[in-house]
């Protein structure tokens, strides 16, 4: 999803405004990219596009393959995303929360957050490595079909009619909600339970349950959640799993300095 741009429009630079528009290119579906593919993709000529693409380059932030000539991230990102992380008091408060989740369920427990109604992975305790998200931290999927998005989503109105008012929404297996009346239905439910439950809707054969984290005002920041196989809920009661999420989240929220 673009970022929009704020202030007014005389403010713009608009070469730093390209150079941004080409990373956000690089959105995981697309990892690597030539700079003709580049060019076509910003409606501009390889030639004018090669200026900004070597400077990105010269300070880290794309690297060329050699063999390929294809351009991907940098890794100068990746450092930038550990400042970030580090800094992020919720992502500190919910660690030691997220491996006891971990270990003592046996389960992969997530920290995320909404981000251009989109979910935005903050963190990630593995009990096993998993064949789902195998690297999630920074990764982005839609609200509509997982348990975190529906928590978050069920505590941001705005976001939600956002996701809703777009119609029909993406398939990802037979079970995910598709129909919007269905996800408001599906919200309301989050809202007066608590938490939220994944039923094979964003991976077949996955299970996750989530729950919301509040600041100390009482505002939902985030989600935690689990996800497991969901051939385990044939000898483990689901009601162990929502329980101990529950738990987590409410753990984390008075961290946060919420009664």
């Amino acid at each position: 999803m673009k970022s929009e741009v704020p202030g007014k429009p005389r403010y713009l630079n608009t070469s730093l405004a390209k150079a941004l528009r080409v990373c956000e290119l690089f959105d995981g579906e697309r990892s690597e990219l030539s700079l003709s593919e580049i060019a076509n993709a910003l409606g501009s000529r390889p030639g004018s596009v090669y200026p900004i693409v070597y400077t990105l380059q010269s300070f880290g932030y794309l690297e060329r393959d050699p063999a390929t000539k294809r351009f991907r991230l940098g890794l100068k990102f990746l450092a930038l995303a550990n400042h970030i992380l580090s800094s992020l008091d919720i992502r500190e408060k919910a660690k030691p929360v997220l491996k006891e989740l971990a270990r003592k369920l046996q389960v992969n427990a997530h920290l995320a957050v909404l981000y251009e109604d989109e979910v935005l992975y903050l963190d990630r305790e593995e009990a096993a490595p998993s064949v789902v998200l195998p690297s999630v931290i920074g990764r982005r999927v839609p609200p509509h079909c997982t348990a975190l998005g529906k928590v978050l989503l069920a505590h941001d109105q705005e976001a939600a009619a956002r996701i809703t008012a777009a119609g029909e929404l993406p398939k990802l297996t037979r079970n995910t909600i598709t129909d919007a009346q269905a996800l408001e239905r599906e919200l309301a439910k989050v809202r007066q339970a608590g938490y939220a439950l994944d039923d094979e809707e964003f991976h077949e054969g996955n299970f996750c349950v989530a729950a919301p984290v509040r600041n100390y005002r009482g505002t939902v920041v985030a989600a935690i959640s689990v996800s497991l196989p969901k051939s385990r809920l044939d000898h483990e009661p689901q009601e162990r799993f929502v329980k101990e999420v529950i738990s987590g989240a409410e753990a984390i929220s008075r961290a946060m300095g919420y009664d």
